[in-house]
């Protein structure tokens, strides 16, 4: 009886080993080299379903979208699939070289790390005009604008800024969030509170378009 005893447990240590093996949690890129004008799509994508998920801190990177959480369950030849992506889309701040470090996620109770990748950040470049990118109609067709009611203020004198959105009508833009807070170095800031996000007509650049009031603040300068 003892060797069976045996077998059995090399035979679920072996299992064990293998369930661990079958896990793959990695990083990938829309883009190895890019310009300074372009962003960059990074998703973490994982083959089974994990909790505490951490990005890493994309050091260089101005995160302008995300986390979006995708999830997709799939069957083929009797096998099944899945796949669980956070997607995050950056801007780089400078030209240079960086890394985007590891991301952690716990699975079955184990930490799994993805692998780091290294970004180029080269000078601008230009950008294809193409009318079905992403990229091109957001540049195109949303706008944000901060309107400030005094530029060269006096010590303590009071400016407002409002914060506005200004999205094309021929835009299917429904929803939208905002991902950082304006930060005032030197201000005592001050926040009005609005009444809901209200689309509204308006123009910009002489065109029509739909605009938001995101935000209102006064402000007061506390140093020359």
């Amino acid at each position: 009886m003892k060797p069976n005893k045996h077998i059995t447990l090399i035979f679920l240590l072996l299992a064990a080993n293998t369930l661990l093996a079958q896990v793959t949690f990695e990083t990938k890129v829309s883009k190895k080299k890019l310009g300074i004008n372009e962003r960059l799509r990074v998703d973490f994508e994982m083959d089974k379903d994990g909790d505490n998920f951490t990005p890493p801190s994309f050091d260089g990177f101005t995160v302008i979208g995300g986390p979006n959480t995708s999830v997709s369950n799939s069957w083929l030849n009797g096998s099944h699939r899945y796949k669980k992506t956070y997607s995050y889309f950056l801007s780089p701040k400078s030209r240079g070289n960086f890394t985007i470090k590891q991301a952690t996620v716990e699975i079955g109770g184990d930490i799994y790390k993805t692998s780091p990748v290294e970004i180029e950040v080269t000078a601008a470049v230009e950008v294809p005009r193409d009318a079905n990118d992403p990229n091109y109609i957001a540049d195109q067709s949303i706008h944000l604008v901060a309107e400030i009611s005094q530029p060269n203020p006096y010590l303590n004198e009071a400016i407002s800024i409002v914060y506005k959105l200004y999205v094309s009508p021929n835009t299917g833009v429904s929803n939208f969030k905002e991902i950082d807070n304006p930060r005032y170095n030197d201000f005592w800031s001050q926040n009005i509170e609005i009444d809901g996000l209200k689309a509204q007509n308006g123009t910009y650049d002489g065109e029509e378009y739909l605009y938001v009031v995101l935000r209102k603040v006064v402000l007061y300068p506390q140093k020359t």
